[in-house]
């Protein structure tokens, strides 16, 4: 669980950016947040806008694309 770590700006995305940034659908990292697939701590909604921390995103889908390669 990361809710006692405090993160930096850059560790912490939209759901849409990270949904783009990971190569997804807009809405892909909402409907993995609506199953589940992220533990507490590491996203929450602000204002409407759901926030994700990029560790939690590299945890569920693993690195992003680029940084495979």
């Amino acid at each position: 669980m990361e809710h006692n770590r405090k993160f930096t700006l850059h560790e912490i995305l939209t759901a849409t950016e990270a949904s783009l940034l990971w190569g997804f659908e807009r809405s892909a990292v909402r409907k993995a947040i609506e199953r589940g697939k992220f533990e507490e701590g590491e996203y929450r909604k602000s204002e409407g806008t759901w926030l994700v921390t990029y560790h939690a995103m590299e945890r569920v889908f693993g690195k992003i694309k680029e940084e495979q390669q």
